[in-house]
C-alpha cells in the first residue's frame, strides 16, 4: 500500500478480532515509529506494550477510575467506549515522553517539541498499522487514570497516549472533514 492510500483508508478502530498480533509485527511497528521526525533529533519516545494479563489491569484501572468519577459527578469523556476498544484489542502500547520530568532545564518550548516528535511517532506507528492489515485507536482518555497507571507502571515520565491496536473487526464510514480551503490563510 503506498502512503498516500494508508492516509486516505486509516479510520479509528473500537472493534477487534480475537486474534493475537504476532510479536514481530508489533517490533516492525516500532521500528518504523521510530523513524519519525525528532525535535533535535532527541527521540523522547518510550514505548510499553501491554497485552493479556497487564491488558486487563488497565482495563480495571480506568473503570475503577470511571466509576469514582461517576460517583463525585465528574465528566468521564469518552472513557467507557475507550476501555471497551481496549478490551478487544489485542495489544495497548502506551506511549510516554521520557524527558518531561527528568531535564532541568525542561521548558514549555521542549515540551512542545517533544509532544510534536511523539505525535509524529503515533502517527507513523499508525499508518504502518494499516499497511499491515492492522486497526488502531488512538486514545487520550488514559488522561483520567494517568496517576493510577503511572504509579501502577513505576514510571515517572509523562504519559502521552495510548494505542489500541488489533485485527479490525469492523470497517467505519470516513468521518467528514472540513476541507483544506476551510483551515487554510494563504498569504503572498
Amino acid at each position: 500500500m503506498d502512503i498516500k492510500q494508508a492516509i486516505l483508508d486509516r479510520r479509528s478502530i473500537r472493534s477487534y478480532q480475537d486474534r493475537p498480533i504476532p510479536r514481530e509485527m508489533i517490533e516492525e511497528l516500532l521500528e518504523l515509529a521510530i523513524k519519525a521526525p525528532s525535535g533535535k533529533n532527541r527521540q523522547p519516545w518510550k514505548f510499553v506494550i501491554l497485552e493479556s494479563q497487564k491488558k486487563d489491569m488497565l482495563v480495571t484501572i480506568m473503570t475503577d477510575k470511571i466509576h469514582s468519577r461517576k460517583q463525585q459527578g465528574l465528566d468521564i469523556g469518552s472513557c467507557e467506549t475507550s476501555v471497551g476498544a481496549i478490551q478487544q484489542a489485542s495489544s495497548v502500547i502506551l506511549v510516554f515522553n521520557a524527558f518531561s520530568n527528568f531535564e532541568k532545564d525542561y521548558n514549555h518550548y521542549r515540551l512542545l517539541t517533544d509532544t510534536q516528535s511523539i505525535g509524529a511517532a503515533i502517527q507513523t506507528m499508525i499508518l504502518a498499522a494499516q499497511d499491515l492489515g492492522l486497526g488502531t485507536l488512538w486514545i487520550c482518555d488514559i488522561f483520567y487514570s494517568e496517576g493510577e497507571i503511572c504509579s501502577w507502571l513505576e514510571r515517572n515520565d509523562e504519559l502521552i497516549a495510548a494505542v489500541a491496536i488489533g485485527y479490525p473487526n469492523q470497517s467505519p464510514y470516513a468521518r467528514p472533514r472540513n476541507s483544506w480551503a476551510e483551515v487554510t490563510e494563504w498569504l503572498r
